[in-house]
C-alpha cells in the first residue's frame, strides 16, 4: 500500500470520512471545500493509490492571528516581540479504518514541514495546535510541542526547533 498526500480536491469522497470524532468527519465534509475556496485554510488529505479518492486522514493548516508572548511557556517567550505570528494546525484526523498504523505521525510530521517551509518564506514564528481533549495535546507533545501556561490544550512548536527532513515515504 502506497499513500501519498494531496491537496483536497473534488475527486475525493470526503462523505464517507469517519474518524470517530463527529466535528471532525462534518469539517472535511461541509466547510474544509468552502474554506480552500476562499483562500482561509488549506486541507492535505492521505490516500491510497490503489483507491485514490478514499480519505485514509487529513490535517488543515492556516494563518494563526498574532499571539501574545505572554500566553507562551516562558521558556519560548524570551526575547520575542509582543505579537507573534504563526500558522495553525486546525484539523488533524484518521479515519477509524486506518487508525493505529502510523498515519496520524505521518500526517504531523507532513503538516509541520509545510508550514515551516512557508516560514522559511514569509516569516513566522511557531506551528500552533489547538487539542481537543488532554489525551490530543499529549500526542502533540511527544512531538516537541509546548502547552501555553494558562490554556493547556493550546500547544506550540517553534519553528527553529522542527526537524527539516521530510517524513518517510509510507
Amino acid at each position: 500500500m502506497a499513500t501519498r498526500i494531496l491537496p483536497l480536491a473534488n475527486t475525493h469522497d470526503v462523505g464517507a470520512f469517519d474518524c470517530g470524532t463527529p466535528d471532525l468527519n462534518l469539517f472535511l465534509q461541509n466547510t474544509a471545500g468552502q474554506q480552500q475556496r476562499k483562500s482561509i485554510s488549506r486541507t492535505y488529505v492521505l490516500v491510497d493509490d490503489g483507491a485514490p479518492a478514499q480519505v485514509l486522514g487529513f490535517y488543515t493548516l492556516a494563518v494563526r492571528r498574532m499571539v501574545m508572548k505572554e500566553a507562551l511557556p516562558p521558556a519560548l517567550a524570551k526575547r520575542l516581540p509582543r505579537g507573534v505570528p504563526g500558522f495553525s494546525l486546525a484539523r488533524l484526523a484518521v479515519a477509524t479504518t486506518a487508525q493505529g498504523q502510523g498515519h496520524g505521525e505521518y500526517l504531523l510530521l507532513h503538516a509541520m514541514l509545510r508550514a515551516a517551509r512557508v516560514a522559511e518564506q514569509i516569516g513566522g514564528f511557531a506551528l500552533f495546535v489547538d487539542a481537543k481533549n488532554p489525551v490530543v495535546a499529549e500526542f502533540y507533545q511527544r512531538y516537541g510541542f509546548a502547552a501555553f501556561q494558562d490554556q493547556p490544550l493550546t500547544l506550540c512548536l517553534p519553528f527553529a526547533d522542527m526537524p527539516r527532513s521530510p517524513p518517510p515515504i509510507r
